[in-house]
């Protein structure tokens, strides 16, 4: 027998060892690869919570400590005068999420009032930047108010508590009045005001301002939308109006966004409003100043919605 007789078979029994070794190799790649499946399928969800979790702990972290939050204010104006009487800090984020994502997810990992802390006072720096005449009014939660150390942090800000408006709003229920109570206790008697916000929007809006007794009271955009085409709604609006008549506060109508809200919240007694019609929240600080200079009026008359513009005629009576 040749050489090249011999070397045929043991080539063919070669090539037939290199194709068992392939499919071994193949089909412990596809065991790999189904185990590793089986693995994702039953750990997955879990894993992938886990790492949503982190990233948004992360998130909230960069926001702490690098004070990453914007302040954005929206004029209220005076419906009797056309004047400026406060402004209402809105928090902005660099991502463009809303306030409330960003503080959903601040709870879930645990760091809701932190957060809420670091809002609050970046906020409350902004007064300094306004005038006499006008009041700063800043979300809290009523976790802040009565865990937060507020008359601390304000003390040591050094700020004048009597331009200061605290809003809570309706739509955070409230475990413990007599706690809440506590907590705006010292606040209240150094001359900080408190408002209730969301006013109509949440569980229990009459027995909330009763409990509460609040300086002002700001009626949520869900009973102002088309209130002029709404008995229904004008009746609880009016209501709001007799209740703050009896316990000495202010109302704000929030949201309004036609004329025909604008001047049915005036017919029917409401003090002050704000909202897209008169100006939009702005963190430009040259407009603060514009809405803020003691002779700008607002003419009731013919406000619009003007993102580029400041809707109010310099000294020029209300029509």
């Amino acid at each position: 027998m040749t050489t090249a007789a011999l070397s045929t078979p043991i080539a063919v029994a070669g090539l037939a060892g290199t194709g068992v070794l392939l499919v071994a190799v193949a089909c412990l790649g596809f065991m790999l690869l189904a185990a590793r499946r089986k693995l994702r399928h039953t750990l997955g969800p879990s894993t992938a919570s886990s790492e949503r979790h982190e990233a948004a702990r992360q998130r909230v972290d960069h926001v702490l400590q690098k004070r990453a939050v914007d302040v954005a204010l929206q004029p209220v104006i005076d419906l009797t005068t056309g004047r400026i009487t406060g402004t209402e800090a809105l928090a902005r984020f660099a991502d463009g999420r809303a306030p409330d994502i960003w503080m959903a997810e601040a709870i879930e990992t645990g760091q809701g009032l932190a957060l809420d802390q670091a809002v609050f006072t970046e906020a409350v720096r902004q007064l300094k930047r306004l005038p006499a005449h006008c009041y700063l009014s800043v979300n809290a939660t009523p976790e802040l108010i009565v865990h937060g150390q507020l008359t601390q942090l304000l003390t040591a800000q050094h700020v004048q508590l009597e331009r200061l408006v605290i809003e809570l709003t309706e739509h955070v229920k409230i475990s413990s009045y007599a706690d809440l109570h506590a907590g705006l206790a010292q606040l209240r008697e150094r001359g900080v005001r408190l408002a209730v916000d969301d006013t109509g929007a949440g569980y229990a809006s009459f027995n909330h301002v009763l409990q509460l007794r609040p300086d002002i009271i700001k009626i949520d955009r869900s009973l102002i939308a088309n209130a002029n085409a709404d008995p229904a709604r004008r009746s609880l609006i009016t209501a709001l109006v007799l209740l703050a008549l009896d316990l000495g506060s202010t109302v704000v109508g929030e949201g309004v966004e036609t004329m025909a809200e604008l001047n049915t919240l005036a017919s029917l007694g409401v003090d002050c409003a704000q909202g897209y019609l008169l100006a939009r929240p702005s963190t430009e600080r040259s407009r603060w100043r514009v809405w803020t200079d003691p002779g700008r009026v607002w003419d009731m008359a013919q406000p619009r919605i003007d993102s580029g513009r400041s809707v109010m005629v310099p000294d020029r009576p209300l029509v």
